[in-house]
């Protein structure tokens, strides 16, 4: 199925709930990942080439032309007007919010790494998998295994981490729709159904729900769909995505894999993407030119560098 086409005229910057928008640059917007690869020549003559599991984007924006009181608005982060930063860049060209690992049903690390671990003991237990009948994506290295060795909850949780300390969740822009989906299924040996929902949650500064939108509890026996799409609240600081499962449904031993996660814009269920996640960014740069006009400046460039947790 092919994507659904996104209009997005708009870029958003700032901090959690306080975002504004710039217009879309000129051009493109330049996102090079980079992680460290490392080249080797052996003894040989042939070549070892290692990577580093994760890497960075290198952000470039560059407007021919901002008013001065859009200027202004970078500016003032620029210059620490606003703090020494970590901020937020919203790329609205991305296919999936969710952080790669979480995306890839731990794809990446082979480990729950970016999932919440839930609440013990009758939250869960979360481990990778790699038998490809629990694999929803044909070809995918592995998806997440969530195992109850105790009795469960009335209802276990499954969250995702934010990718830097002091943030609740993806940081949201408000009024602006999200759909999150995946594929679950029961191991169908101890439990051959399992009754779960997909759930959005728009949190508050202090990660304090505001309000949920859920896809209410269904029954899965195979692999299945679930996806649930809202709107973010006018005050909403963050969009956090969950898995809910009824604990009645599981059985001790039981267990519900977990695969393609997507977290993205718009009200549209696309296929899933690979996820880059929504991370702190710092200035690399800020450059401009004041032509006569002084309420105007011209040839911007903006350079940000994506950072860890």
């Amino acid at each position: 199925m092919p994507r659904a086409e996104k209009q997005v005229p708009t870029v958003y910057f700032g901090k959690p709930g306080a975002l504004f928008s710039l217009p879309w640059p000129v051009g493109d917007i330049s996102k090079d990942y980079e992680r460290q690869t490392y080249d080797f020549l052996t003894g040989s003559g042939n070549h070892q080439v290692s990577q580093l599991t994760a890497g960075s984007r290198l952000y470039g924006l560059k407007w021919a032309a901002l008013h001065y009181d859009s200027y202004l608005k970078l500016e003032q982060f620029y210059t620490g007007a606003n703090g020494s930063g970590p901020f937020v860049l919203l790329d609205p060209s991305v296919a999936n919010l969710l952080p790669a690992n979480a995306s890839a049903g731990t794809g990446l690390y082979r480990n729950s790494t970016h999932f919440v671990t839930p609440t013990q003991p009758g939250g869960g237990q979360l481990t990778s998998n790699s038998d490809a009948t629990f694999i929803h994506r044909t070809g995918g290295a592995a998806s997440l295994k969530w195992t109850w060795g105790s009795a469960a909850d009335s209802a276990p949780t499954l969250g995702i981490t934010p990718l830097y300390r002091s943030w609740w969740g993806t940081p949201a822009i408000p009024n602006q729709p999200y759909i999150f989906s995946a594929w679950v299924r029961p191991d169908g040996v101890i439990d051959s159904s399992i009754q779960v929902s997909v759930r959005l949650r728009w949190l508050d500064s202090v990660g304090a729900t505001i309000s949920e939108v859920t896809s209410g509890n269904l029954t899965v026996t195979g692999w299945q769909r679930l996806s649930v799409s809202g709107t973010a609240p006018s005050n909403a600081f963050y969009v956090y995505p969950v898995w809910v499962a009824v604990g009645t449904s599981i059985t001790t031993g039981g267990s519900l894999y977990i695969d393609e996660p997507l977290l993205e814009y718009g009200t549209t269920l696309n296929d899933w993407a690979p996820g880059t996640g929504v991370k702190p960014v710092q200035f690399m740069s800020l450059t401009d030119n004041a032509p006569f006009s002084a309420l105007m400046r011209k040839d911007v460039q903006l350079q940000l560098r994506e950072l860890s947790r």
